[in-house]
């Protein structure tokens, strides 16, 4: 039996040292050549990368379904959520079941509006897990709205398209609770989509972020995708709609033309203007997060100029080599996306180097850290690259 305590777990922005961006906080196409030069690339075998994540991952999961992370009694759905997504990739028999477990587990903690500590219906909160006694208790705190309850949207497209039938089942008949986490960020009644389709990130919280509104472009695309394969092609197409709502203002919004780059994200009153150079996060992070959410392609002139943005700002990222304790490997991710495979390999070889000797098992490496390296491993086999081909 659970119980809820009044106790928060640590934010994310404690968790990762970094400003209350995102959550509060991941198609190949063509893009830009790379400017930097690149080093001797390592023969790293991609297919033995796969195994060992989701070895990772694996090992993070309760008998509830549940998975640990960041830290082993956090059930953080958010970080979850891009661990599973990465399983999703994967996409053996040990990552669909695993998979499988964690969304049964999600779909039976979605809080009802009276749960939810801002009244919002089909969020899920974080919750606290005892080693000791195995007991799983709610703490009655919630991520980003916004992100939080968007972002299994996108798991759950991805865990449909490994064509397990399994899998597929389990998402057809929970589709009303994907539309039952879909209200956030698509009626205005809930204190979070704002009159210029832009989403705060939570009703008290009046920051409407760059990345957090990519996760729900995104997260209702993938869902309008799931609600037309069931057949009901109306709320596809409301879905659609309100996903290129958000997409165009983002665009209008919080492009910076004099910059040439992204803002963080608007205020109330302010927009947040990026100093790449001087911060990671979010300013230089929140780069690259565009083209990977699919709000723009690859191609586009917006992420090209992001993109070398971020390498100016970060040129040596593919060693790790950021202001930010965190190796962030949706990097590597992105990387791919715009066509630097090498320097995406390059990442993955340092986390391997930096990580792999304690069995991948300590901070800051977590299930989060797993699931987009999965991507990436998987983006780069699928473009032919490296010795999974």
């Amino acid at each position: 039996m659970t119980t809820r305590t009044t106790s928060p777990v640590t934010s994310r922005r404690q968790l990762l040292g970094i400003t209350a961006a995102g959550v509060t906080a991941g198609a190949l196409g063509v893009a830009a050549t790379p400017t930097r030069a690149r080093a001797a690339v390592p023969d790293l075998d991609l297919d033995e990368f796969i195994e060992e994540q989701v070895d990772y991952i694996a090992g993070k999961q309760l008998p509830s379904g549940a998975l640990r992370g960041p830290y082993d009694h956090n059930l953080q759905p958010y970080f979850s959520n891009w661990a599973t997504q990465g399983l999703a990739a994967a996409n053996t028999a040990r990552s669909r079941e695993v998979l499988g477990g964690y969304i049964s587990w999600q779909l039976d903690h979605l809080n009802t509006a009276a749960e939810d500590p801002y009244g919002v219906p089909g969020t899920t909160s974080i919750w606290h897990y005892d080693e000791a006694t195995g007991e799983e208790t709610n703490t009655g705190e919630t991520p980003a709205t916004d992100a939080q309850t968007t972002v299994p949207m996108i798991t759950a497209h991805d865990a449909f398209r490994t064509g397990d039938r399994d899998l597929q089942h389990l998402i057809m008949e929970n589709l009303d609770k994907y539309a039952l986490m879909a209200r956030a960020t698509t009626e205005a009644q809930w204190g979070v989509r704002e009159p210029d389709h832009l989403c705060w990130a939570r009703p008290v919280l009046k920051m409407k972020y760059v990345q957090d509104n990519g996760v729900v472009v995104r997260g209702l695309r993938k869902l309008a995708w799931l609600m037309r394969r069931a057949g009901r092609g109306q709320e596809g197409q409301f879905y659609a709609q309100k996903a290129e709502q958000t997409r165009q203002a983002i665009v209008d919004v919080l492009w910076h033309e004099e910059r040439k780059n992204w803002a963080w994200g608007h205020g109330q009153t302010l927009l947040k203007e990026s100093e790449p150079h001087e911060t990671f996060m979010p300013d230089a992070w929140c780069q690259y997060w565009q083209v990977q959410l699919d709000v723009v392609k690859p191609q586009d002139r917006m992420s090209q100029l992001a993109w070398q943005a971020f390498t100016d700002a970060c040129p040596r990222w593919m060693y790790n080599e950021i202001d930010n304790s965190f190796p962030h490997t949706e990097m590597a991710y992105a990387a791919v996306l715009m066509r630097e495979p090498e320097n995406a390999v390059r990442l993955l070889q340092t986390c391997k180097e930096k990580f792999s000797a304690n069995g991948w098992g300590a901070l800051p490496w977590y299930h989060g850290e797993a699931g987009h390296s999965l991507r990436t491993a998987r983006a780069l086999i699928d473009s032919g690259y490296g010795r999974g081909r």
